[in-house]
């Protein structure tokens, strides 16, 4: 809903520039940046819980959807324990709220991305920021997640190559 400092037309020109620079899967455009991410959603109904609300057996997950994105992947922090070598990662994946909502997609904590050959489980959404100030205005989402070992979120990544 545009405001009074800001008409639709800037809007709209807003999401062109960044659908130009991000890409669109949807509708099969490439970006200038051109990052994708497949997105996984927890199937509630499949997974099955103990009287807890634990999942004992493991989670399943909906089929992938690929979705663009901005990332930024913090470095590596390697440790070593008596269990061996570990490694951490954190990163954020940033998206265009219209794109997401095209997608029919919404992020929820406990979701998981696949990216860079790993897979990474959201711990956290920000949908703060907000075009002159209103709320109408809600022009991104986003998630900040960390790096999980595939084992234990039960997926496994598929060569097609």
């Amino acid at each position: 809903m545009p405001g009074r400092f800001i008409r639709s037309r800037d809007l709209d020109f807003f999401d062109t520039v960044n659908k130009e620079l991000i890409g669109n899967p949807k509708t099969g455009k490439d970006g200038i940046i051109n990052q994708e991410i497949i997105a996984y959603k927890i199937s509630v109904y499949e997974t099955d819980t103990n009287l807890y609300g634990e999942s004992s057996s493991g989670k399943r997950y909906k089929n992938g959807i690929k979705l663009a994105c901005l990332i930024s992947a913090e470095d590596f922090d390697f440790s070593t324990s008596e269990f061996g070598p570990d490694v951490n990662q954190n990163a954020s994946f940033s998206f265009i709220r219209q794109a997401l909502i095209d997608a029919n997609f919404v992020p929820d904590i406990g979701d998981v991305f696949e990216w860079n050959y790993t897979f990474w489980e959201v711990n956290s959404i920000n949908e703060n920021q907000l075009l002159a100030g209103m709320q109408e205005n809600n022009h991104s989402v986003v998630c900040d997640a960390f790096m999980t070992d595939p084992t234990k979120v039960g997926l496994s990544r598929n060569r097609a190559y």
